[in-house]
């Protein structure tokens, strides 16, 4: 069995213990380089579409990721192609990102968490994880999900329209990408939302760079009347417009679901499920080898709760770090290019709920512990 995979998965030991595994740049993939490949194995920058299969003999294809507006599902079911993705295996990676985003930016403003309001537009797999660890610090969080408002369907938070929540303190958006329809998230913040918010509130995006409309924000930060802006996504991605970079508040290469733990959970999941695929169409078993990887000890200083929570995140992963390694990628000359090599050799980086807390000399009070389970449990 002959497998093209993006060379961005970790993990893909248990595909090699049963084929021939050939890693490729997954954003500039061709239909040639596929050549008498069975297996696809893409991440988010891979579109997979006819363009790419028609007259291959691919007959499954996985994404490892959580979204699949890559790929055109349409197609494959009518190509008869099997399709398998990954819900929610980087969500906590995601979620860590923004929770270090938030502390960082109330720590900043001397916000206290509990005075703060927050709006998280999406409840799915990061968005529910958001809501209840920001929840968990005491902030007034309300959630924008209409999918799941009109199935009736139970949230873990108050649901509103998004235009009654765009007065939030902290906006943070989890949405999926959907181009038509209702409930369209093309530019869902587009020119006219984005003019309500103001520089005293913060907006996060990490899911999609289109949900944000990046010419006008980009307009409305120049006049400085815009929010204090993080995001991982661009519009336009790999390249990103220089002057929007250079007016938010902090940025990085589409790499906040970029954890070890997340990645190898996402290849895992789609090992699982081609091994399904396999048993189902009497081509045999497939035995799949696990993947161990240790818990890190960390060691912790800090006195207060929130000065806690910072310092635990941030040892695990500095998205400060992601920040500055992105801004000087910018001066490169073809940054589109330092775009993708930023996240194909991404460092290390492991996830909160994966490593080991001890309290520097003392043991953590019963409110740390509290604190880091609620992050370290939550579903």
């Amino acid at each position: 069995m002959h497998i093209i995979a993006d060379a961005n998965m970790p993990g893909l030991e248990p595909f090699e213990a049963f084929a021939t595994v050939e890693r490729v740049d997954g954003r500039t993939l061709t239909r040639e380089q596929l050549g008498e490949a069975e297996i696809l194995l893409v991440r988010s920058v891979t579109r997979v579409d006819a363009t790419l299969l028609a007259g291959s003999r691919v007959r499954f294809v996985g994404s490892a990721t959580i979204g699949t507006d890559h790929v055109d599902l349409a197609y494959l079911a009518q190509a008869g192609i099997p399709f398998a993705h990954a819900p929610g295996c980087n969500a906590r990676a995601v979620a860590e990102y923004v929770l270090q985003s938030v502390l960082l930016l109330c720590a900043a403003q001397g916000r206290c968490p509990r005075e703060t309001r927050v709006a998280v537009v999406g409840l799915g797999n990061v968005g529910r994880r958001v809501a209840d660890w920001l929840g968990a610090l005491g902030m007034t969080v309300h959630g924008c999900d209409p999918l799941l408002e009109r199935a009736g369907f139970a949230a873990p938070v108050p649901l509103a329209p998004l235009d009654q929540v765009l007065d939030a303190d902290i906006i943070t958006l989890h949405e999926s990408l959907t181009q038509t329809g209702d409930d369209a998230t093309l530019h869902l913040l587009n020119a006219d939302r984005l003019s309500r918010l103001g520089p005293e509130q913060m907006l996060i995006n990490t899911c999609r760079g289109p949900v944000i409309d990046n010419a006008a924000l980009s307009e409305q930060l120049a006049e400085d009347t815009g929010p204090l802006t993080v995001l991982d996504v661009w519009e336009t991605e790999p390249t990103v417009p220089p002057t929007l970079y250079q007016q938010v508040l902090m940025g990085s290469p589409h790499i906040a679901g970029y954890s070890l733990d997340g990645k190898v959970a996402g290849t895992r999941m789609i090992a699982e499920r081609l091994a399904d695929y396999v048993a189902d169409s009497g081509s045999g078993e497939l035995a799949l080898p696990g993947v161990a990887l240790p818990r890190p000890s960390i060691g912790l200083k800090a006195e207060g709760d929130n000065a806690l929570l910072r310092e635990a995140v941030a040892a695990v992963y500095d998205v400060c770090a992601d920040d500055k390694r992105f801004r000087e990628s910018l001066l490169a000359e073809d940054p589109a290019k330092q775009f993708d090599a930023l996240r194909k050799h991404y460092p290390e980086r492991r996830e909160f709920a994966f490593c080991d807390y001890r309290g520097a000399g003392k043991a953590l009070s019963a409110a740390q512990l509290n604190l880091l389970a609620a992050l370290q449990g939550s579903k």
